[in-house]
């Protein structure tokens, strides 16, 4: 009665409380009853005493590491579990690493598993202890028979309900007191229909929102079932109708029942008590053991009523979520003990267990066999995956040989599995012959399910028997008739002929034959190797003194070619070349004396010439290989390692080759080895790769001798590569270009005829053999002289060409190269006047004494991309522009759980120095018109306007939000930056007009109005609004994105150890260059009494003015954005000036104020523990220590207790030196860009004297304490986490394994508990995400997202780099329309990365590659390569990037 009472409480079926009540009425009183006792103390000593099997039994999770020696396992199914592998001696061999579906156990402790090391250190046994004593025996008989009871009563409760069909009522005794008219509507799930189907269906027919239609799908989805309406029965079935009617008029419709709500609960519960079963019988071997007794236990029915036959049987009826609850109780209980493995077929004599039956489990329990086929047809049936049905768990039986050899032995398994396959493919031609042609789409979906069967029979297969008995023989070659007769059907099935006389319009249907050729290709193989152990133990003395290719004929694989070639060295050869003849239909051609004269009639068809002569090549091919090929184990005196080490020197002899390459190529065993790893480094090479690429396998030279061009496994195109590949490397050489010497036990046909021509029985043939050979080789001389003379005149063409094109280039061009000849001295003369190595002392970027050039204004002359005309860059001439991208960026934040501004109100004049969001520009460097820009961005608006009308599919660039790609490079771009030319005089007509004009423009039109595309641009960008060149904010963000963009290369530059100068591409440095100056002339577009608002409140954090309110704290402020913004403002504020003052004094003012207030910030937030020692400096550095330190107690007056004491100036000035370094690198790029002074060259160096030249640089003294004192009267009242550290991408684990058990325990945080099928790895903050679901879809700007599309909102702006770890695969997303996939930075032992984890290799991370992918997004390029991936691969394109 309390079940209806906990489990019925409205339409959510998982109540809060249900977890307290539902332990507390129900779980704890059987707990109590079963222990006698406190549970807590029962159970502890349950545990206590127990004597747990010596199987690990570890049941694994879905996407959790799995691990398999590839030297020790029996089979590639024999799998560790993390803890395990590490404990065990494989982790020193080969092994292979995957993820696991879910649903498998750990097989260590299993010695049937493993040749050796069956045991890891945790479950290694105690030879002390006995293995044999029953486990039962730690158990009182009372507690035994209440154990008894529990189990018996509680599984067979779940039992009944779980199978329970009727929806209205419960069983006897279930029904509860009162019943009320209470129901739910329970939707179920299939793999028929689609998410968007269903969530169209659960709106329409429950009015729900879309959001809990997604939610109600994802649980359908997760568990199988989900109530969608609670109510009374016809409020329930109305749901029902709806749902039914939308969904069945394609398909058949969805599974609903309106269920009432008792039995619901029971069901639930029934679901609880199983969990709780498999949670109870961990404490002991002795519970699970009992559970095994009361599962097994016959019931009165007789044949298959035991529980566990009860539920296997009706698994295909049962949902989702209820048979991963029962497969997992039967993962822990009965297949955790091989003695139970082996119950379920044979007799038990003890007393307790007498009663047991011989009922099938797993599909092959042996008392009745027909149940198998019934399991599987269930299977084919129901539309659930397979690793939802109860026949998947046959992997963890079949693959037991011992199990396998009984069922084999006593069942005749293999012959039932061929059978039951057979038994699926009913329909057949009139030969008899599988015949797939007309299957209807339902027959061909069974088809793709009736394939597990073929799965089962290479279970029971992969491991050979070791001995042989009379009956497992027999039953073997029973199985085979089957399996012949199952090849007899395929033979000639659904054949592909070739029509002629009319058109065929539909590809008739092959897909359906192929695919089972190709599945049973595999079975085939194992089923001759077990044939050929089947000779070599009863038959070997037969075959003793017989020719040795009888064995080989059993033993290789390779039986098409041995087998032709058995047949030719036993037969007679006239004999031989007659079949072969006949085979390929040329009999008639060479079957009389005048077949020349009746080829030359039928010449005239010539396409009848050209398949004859194929014909002929193909045959004559095949009889090469047979005659020459020996090199086989049995044939030639080789060995099996011979072999392999031939197929490797024959597939690099094509070309170098990468280790996944060369395991392709060979072929495998039953567990999937190629033995390349035992030969490999005597016949080649390893190259390791670089930053980018794979590690290649090249042959060592001296193996090429080995190289034969009719090597049998040789495809006639990797003939032609090879011959080709091997003639070069031999005329690099200087060698004989012949292709190649055949091998030592197979003569070639010229060194035959060498020997033959002294033979004395050959005395009659002498002269002719000898004029063959002089033939052959006056030829061969002959064509190789013929082809060296071509060479030789073609190359001498090719020099008087060029020397043409030379002289009339340089008729065409006298005066350019007279004018280069004439101007050179001078040039070079005035380069080194201006050159920083002779005016060193001058080096000054800011301030009265900054260097100027001397003489007249440079010209800057540039070409245009687009019309190839050369432009100066004048300020009253035709606007120049750079392609830029501008994006917004948190690459340098330090603080990003900061929420973003809202856009509307957030006022960006301040920089918080967290720099928790900023405007990056980027630029390829390419230069076009204005003009020219303008035309091509208007001929791509209007091609994709036509392509949207045509295919209507995200592009690699959004037209709408004003992107293009580079007319050259193809580089995303979606502005561009006006060039501007030096101003060095600025200052000077300045002043002359300051007096007349109150507002001063010296740009054309056309620059103007660039200036404005490109102010709008970084407006709309960096506050994600739409574009308005009116808003005061325009300025500020041109500002602050060049600011940003500038201490975004400084730091990288730090990272990557170059100089400050000199080391940037061209492209980085003509975009800060162009950014700089167009930041300069910004205020010239906007209102100038707007920004001159703007000047007056930045100073005002400087310098306080009552006018002016809310100025932050120094602290909140970045400092280099401040110097940026008073110095690119200030024109607007000096041209009202009259005083004469010079604007360069202005800027050394600014840079001034500045410094000073970033030296307070230093010392107010990074001074750390004190050092008690002092350490030794010289007297320049004791008088800035001792400055350091009057400074800092001026800040402890001014602050009070704020501050604490501090003694140590080498510390306090080592803080400042070390937080102030950043700041004045980044001011010395600015000012560099912007006055044009040259670098002095200890700045384009790394070296010691770094501090010195950037204080000179930028008119700073050494000590910059005495900008403070020397002004001391004038700042001292202004006193009212630095040095900032690079960002870099999180720290990731050497081994990859570790982030794959990280990524299995992460759990979908809005699935209850539910493991995330796609987790997903940030590899900017480290948050792990479930992506590509439904269950975590978020709404971002209108729209539903996926859980990493919304993350790089928040995370990285709109930009994000994720690895995604079940694929081991890189994701770059930029927006929501645009992403791409990157190669993972880890890689195997061989150089290679592997996307899928479907090799299985142990993989490591590359520091360098990982680095590669931190130096993109550094550098902000992630968009750029995103852009440059879906232009080289259009089905990038097509991807939802937004449901990731």
């Amino acid at each position: 009665c309390y079940v209806p009472k906990i489990y019925c409480l409205g339409p959510n079926l998982n109540p809060q409380n249900e977890d307290l009540l539902a332990p507390l009425l129900l779980q704890s009183p059987l707990e109590w009853y079963l222990c006698g006792e406190e549970p807590s103390v029962g159970l502890a000593k349950l545990e206590q005493n127990n004597q747990p099997s010596q199987l690990c039994g570890h049941v694994f999770k879905v996407g959790e590491p799995t691990y398999s020696c590839r030297e020790c396992a029996a089979d590639p199914t024999c799998v560790l579990c993390m803890q395990c592998f590490l404990g065990s001696v494989h982790k020193e061999h080969r092994y292979r690493m995957t993820t696991s579906g879910g649903g498998g156990f750990c097989d260590c402790g299993d010695t049937e598993a493993w040749k050796k090391g069956p045991y890891c250190q945790k479950h290694e046994p105690n030879i002390s202890d006995s293995s044999q004593k029953d486990p039962l025996a730690n158990l009182s008989d009372e507690m035994i028979a209440r154990t008894y009871n529990v189990f018996s009563i509680i599984l067979k409760y779940a039992v009944d309900m779980l199978t329970w069909e009727k929806e209205d009522e419960l069983p006897e005794g279930l029904e509860p007191p009162a019943r009320g008219d209470t129901y739910y509507c329970m939707l179920f799930n299939d793999e028929v229909h689609t998410y968007e189907q269903v969530i169209y269906t659960l709106q329409k027919a429950v009015n729900c929102t879309q959001k809990e239609a997604v939610s109600f799908a994802t649980t359908v989805d997760r568990d199988g079932r989900k109530s969608v309406r609670f109510g009374d029965f016809q409020f329930c079935e109305q749901a029902k109708s709806v749902i039914v009617r939308n969904t069945s008029r394609q398909t058949k419709p969805l599974r609903v029942q309106v269920m009432h709500s008792s039995v619901v609960a029971h069901q639930c519960f029934a679901l609880k008590a199983l969990t709780w079963l498999g949670q109870i019988i961990r404490y002991s071997d002795a519970l699970r053991r009992i559970l095994c007794q009361v599962g097994l236990q016959r019931g009165p029915e007789g044949e298959n009523s035991s529980l566990v036959d009860t539920l296997m049987l009706c698994d295909s009826k049962m949902w989702k979520g209820a048979r991963n609850v029962y497969h997992q109780l039967f993962m822990s209980s009965l297949l955790m003990d091989t003695k139970y493995k082996k119950l379920f077929y044979r007799q038990s004599h003890t007393p307790l267990l007498s009663l047991l039956p011989l009922s099938p489990l797993l599909c092959l329990l042996h008392r009745c066999l027909q149940n198998y086929e019934r399991l599987q047809n269930d299977y084919v049936k129901d539309d659930h995956d397979r690793e939802f049905s109860v026949t998947d768990l046959s992997v963890q039986m079949f693959t037991v040989p011992s199990l396998a050899r009984m069922l084999i032995t006593e069942e005749n398994l293999m012959t039932t599995i061929i059978r039951t396959f057979m038994d699926h493919l009913r329909h057949r031609d009139l030969q008899g012959h599988f015949q797939f042609e007309r299957y209807t789409a339902q027959q061909a979906f069974k088809f793709r399910r009736v394939q597990s069967l073929i799965g089962d029979l290479k279970y029971v297969l992969i491991s050979r028997p070791t001995e042989w008995t009379d009956q497992l023989r027999e039953k073997y070659l029973e199985s085979f008739d089957a399996f012949l007769e199952l090849l007899k059907c395929m033979q000639g099935m659904d054949p592909v002929v070739r029509q002629v006389g009319q058109h065929i319009e539909m590809e008739p249907e092959w897909e359906a034959a192929f695919t089972l050729q190709m599945k049973l290709t595999h079975i085939i193989s194992m089923m001759q190797e077990w044939c050929a152990n089947v000779c070599s133990q009863y038959n070997v003395n037969a075959y003793t003194h017989n020719d040795n290719l009888t064995d080989i004929s059993l033993q290789n694989m390779s039986l098409k070619f041995i087998g032709k070639s058995a047949g030719a060295s036993m037969m007679d050869p006239n004999h031989f070349l007659m079949i072969m003849l006949s085979r390929f239909e040329l009999y008639h051609i060479f079957s009389s004396a005048d077949c020349r004269k009746r080829c030359s009639r039928e010449n005239a068809n010539k396409d009848v010439v050209q398949q004859n002569n194929t014909l002929i090549e193909e045959m004559l091919h095949l009889v090469i290989m047979i005659v020459g090929e020996r090199y086989t184990a049995g044939v030639g005196q080789v060995e099996c390692s011979d072999e392999i080490r031939r197929e490797i020197v024959h597939q690099l002899c094509i070309r170098s080759m990468a280790h996944s390459e060369l395991v392709k190529a060979l072929p495998e065993n039953e567990n999937k080895e190629t033995g390349m790893e035992r030969v490999i480094d005597s016949v080649a090479s390893f190259k390791k790769p670089g930053v980018t690429g794979r590690g290649l396998y090249k042959l060592r030279p001296e193996c090429a001798k080995m190289f034969n061009l009719y090597f049998h496994h040789y495809s006639r195109a990797d003939q032609s590569k090879a011959e080709e590949a091997q003639r070069k490397i031999k005329r690099q050489n200087g060698e004989d270009s012949a292709p190649g010497e055949a091998p030592a036990n197979t003569p070639s046909i010229l060194a035959l005829l060498e020997t033959l021509q002294n033979a004395p029985h050959l005395e009659v043939h002498k002269d002719m053999i000898r004029w063959i050979l002089k033939t052959v080789r006056d030829k061969d001389k002959a064509e190789r002289k013929r082809k060296a003379e071509m060479a030789r005149l073609r190359r001498e063409k090719i020099m008087a060409q060029m020397s043409e094109m030379q002289r009339h280039f340089i008729n065409e061009n006298k005066e350019l190269f007279q004018q280069s000849l004439e101007e050179l001295d001078p040039s070079t003369s005035s380069t080194l006047e201006h050159s920083p190595s002779s005016c060193d002392c001058t080096l000054v970027c800011v301030g009265p004494r900054r260097w100027r050039a001397g003489g007249s204004e440079r010209r800057q002359v540039v070409t245009c991309i687009l019309c190839q005309e050369e432009q100066e860059i004048r300020t009253d001439g035709k606007a120049m522009v750079l392609a830029a991208f501008v994006q917004r960026s948190t690459v340098m934040s330090k603080n990003r759980k900061r929420p973003p501004h809202n856009p509307d109100k957030y006022d960006p004049l301040f920089m918080h120095p967290d720099l928790s969001f900023g405007t990056h520009t980027g630029s390829c460097g390419h230069i076009m018109h204005s003009h020219c820009w303008q035309r091509y961005f208007e001929a791509v608006q209007a091609k994709e306007q036509r392509r949207q009308q045509r295919l209507r599919v995200h592009t690699s660039y959004n037209v709408e939000n004003g992107e293009f790609l580079c007319p050259l490079c193809e580089c995303l771009s979606n502005t561009v930056i006006p060039l501007l030319s030096e101003q060095p005089d600025l200052s000077q007509w300045l002043n002359i007009t300051s007096l007349q004009m109150k507002a001063l423009n010296p740009y054309s039109s056309t620059i103007k109005e660039m200036l404005t595309t490109f102010g709008t641009a970084s407006y709309k960008v960096g506050l994600k609004v739409h574009p308005n060149e009116q808003d005061p904010r325009v300025p500020i963000m041109c500002w602050g994105s060049c600011a940003y963009t500038i201490q975004s290369i400084e730091r990288l530059l730090v990272d990557e150890e170059k100089p400050l100068f000199g080391s940037l591409p061209c492209r980085q440095d003509d975009c800060l260059s162009s950014l700089t100056r167009f930041g300069s002339a910004c205020w010239t577009v906007s209102s100038h009494a707007t920004v001159q608002n703007h000047f007056i409140r930045l100073l005002a954090a400087l310098v306080p003015d009552p006018r002016v309110e809310n100025t932050p704290c120094i602290l909140d402020i970045d400092m280099f954005h401040l110097l940026v913004s008073l110095v690119l403002s200030h024109p607007a504020v000096f041209s009202l000036d009259s005083s004469g003052l010079s604007a360069d004094t202005a800027q050394l003012h600014f840079l001034h104020l500045v410094t000073v207030a970033h030296i307070v910030q230093i010392l107010l937030t990074s001074v750390a523990e004190e050092v008690r020692m002092e350490q030794e400096s010289g007297g320049a550095e004791r008088e800035e220590e001792e400055k350091v330190c009057m400074f800092y107690n001026t800040l402890r007056m001014h602050l009070g207790s704020g501050l604490r004491e501090v003694n140590s100036g080498w510390h306090l000035w080592r803080c400042v030196k070390a937080g102030i370094l950043p700041y004045l690198r980044a001011a010395a790029m600015f000012f560099h860009y912007l006055n044009g002074a040259p670098a002095p060259p200890e700045l384009h160096t790394l070296g010691v004297g770094e501090w010195e030249a950037l204080c000179g640089y930028l008119c700073l003294p050494s000590n910059l304490l005495q900008l403070f004192y020397n002004n001391r009267e004038l700042m001292e009242p202004l006193l009212h986490g630095f040095p900032r550290d690079s960002n870099y991408l999180i720290e990731l684990p050497g081994d990859y394994s570790a982030l794959i058990n990280q990524a299995s325990s992460f759990t979908c945080p809005k699935s209850e508990g539910d493991k995330s099928r796609a987790p997903t790895l940030c590899l900017v903050c480290g948050a792990m995400l479930c992506s590509q679901s439904y269950c975590c879809q978020t709404e971002l700007e209108g729209e539903d997202v996926g859980a990493c599309t919304a993350h790089t909102f928040a995370c990285g702006a709109g930009v994000g780099i994720f690895l995604r770890v079940r694929e081991s695969q890189v994701l770059f997303l930029a927006g929501k329309t645009k992403g791409c996939f990157y190669a993972p930075p880890y890689l195997d032992d061989y150089g290679e990365t592997d996307q899928g984890l479907r090799r299985g290799n142990p993989l490591h991370l590359c520091q360098e590659r990982y680095r590669k992918i931190q130096k993109l997004w550094r550098q902000h390029s992630i968009t750029e390569e995103i852009g440059h991936a879906q232009e080289a691969n259009q089905t990038l394109v097509g991807i939802d990037w937004q449901h990731l």
